[in-house]
Parts: structure tokens; sequence; C-alpha cells
């Protein structure tokens, strides 16, 4: 779980790096802001879930399908805000928000994904199934987050998208919890 909020941090912090210096709106600042936050929340949110797993001796079912319940809810909030976001006023502004909209429902299938593997959980010998199917929709999460990334540098050839993270005191509070 910890390994998909490191993808989606790398996302905004590699989105605040691409290209370029024009001066953004406020309304670009705003969006980048909500982004930032929403991830941030996400991230916090995830790593509380995951705070009970990190004792492999007490782990159960419960936990586990606790911990899972928790990171669904949070990722299903983060696609939910990731939505919510519209399209920033840049010059990118719809590629931008197809990304993003892309990633939110990629996040969306994880969630159902990671429920899924839960759900067959009927004794502590399942447990290892479960962790292998979360691991592997992680990995498939990144891979996703890594193009979304790709396609953000892509559209961000005037660089608005980048100066607005760049502005953005919430982002700034994520880059800085991340390193």
């Amino acid at each position: 779980m910890f390994a998909l909020a490191a993808y989606v941090a790398v996302f905004v912090l590699v989105a605040a790096g691409c290209g370029g210096d024009d001066v953004s709106s406020s309304q670009t600042e705003e969006w980048a802001s909500s982004a930032c936050s929403a991830v941030t929340t996400w991230k916090n949110d995830l790593e509380q879930a995951a705070q009970p797993l990190t004792d492999l001796s007490s782990l159960s079912e419960e936990s586990i399908r606790q911990a899972a319940d928790d990171a669904k809810s949070a990722t299903e909030t983060l696609a939910d805000d990731l939505k919510g976001l519209g399209r920033p006023e840049t010059s990118s502004g719809e590629a931008v928000e197809n990304a993003v909209k892309d990633l939110a429902t990629e996040l969306e299938s994880s969630a159902a994904e990671i429920e899924t593997a839960v759900e067959g959980v009927s004794s502590l010998a399942d447990l290892s199934s479960a962790v292998g199917t979360i691991t592997t929709t992680l990995t498939t999460l990144g891979t996703t987050v890594e193009s979304a990334v790709q396609t953000l540098e892509d559209a961000d050839v005037s660089g608005e998208l980048k100066t607005a993270f760049d502005q953005a005191d919430s982002c700034e509070d994520l880059a800085s919890s991340s390193g």
C-alpha cells in the first residue's frame, strides 16, 4: 500500500517539474492545490490503513480486511476528488483533465481489485494469495501513474501546470513530506 502512495506522490512531484515558466492563472493554481491536497490526504489515509500490517506477528484475517477496506475507501475518495477537479485553465487543459480522469478510473479499478482479493480470504492460509493480488494490483497502478505523468509532461508544453504546482502551498507540503 505504501508503494501506491509513493507512485501517486511521484505523479504530483513530476507534474510539478514539467518545463516552462509562464505565470499560471489563480484558477490553475487552485486546481493544482486541490490535486495536491487530495493526494496528501489519500497518502496519509493509506499510511494509516497500512500501519496495523507492519507487525507480521499480529496479522489476522480481520486486520487485512480492515486495512484493505480503509485503503479502498481512501482510494475511492481520491478518485472522486481527481474526477471533481475538472479542467485546469491551461492551454493543455483538456489533455490534463483526460489524464487525471484516466488515473481516477484506474484508481477505482484497483480499489475494486483489492476488495475482491480480500473478500476471498476465509483463513490465514488465504492471506498469501490476497497479498500477492494486492501487490500485483499496486504494481500495475504504478505503471498507470507513470503513464499519466508522461502525459502531463507532454501536454504542459507552455509550463502553465508546472508553475501552478510550484506556487500551490499544498504541493509544497506534499513535496516536503515525501522527501
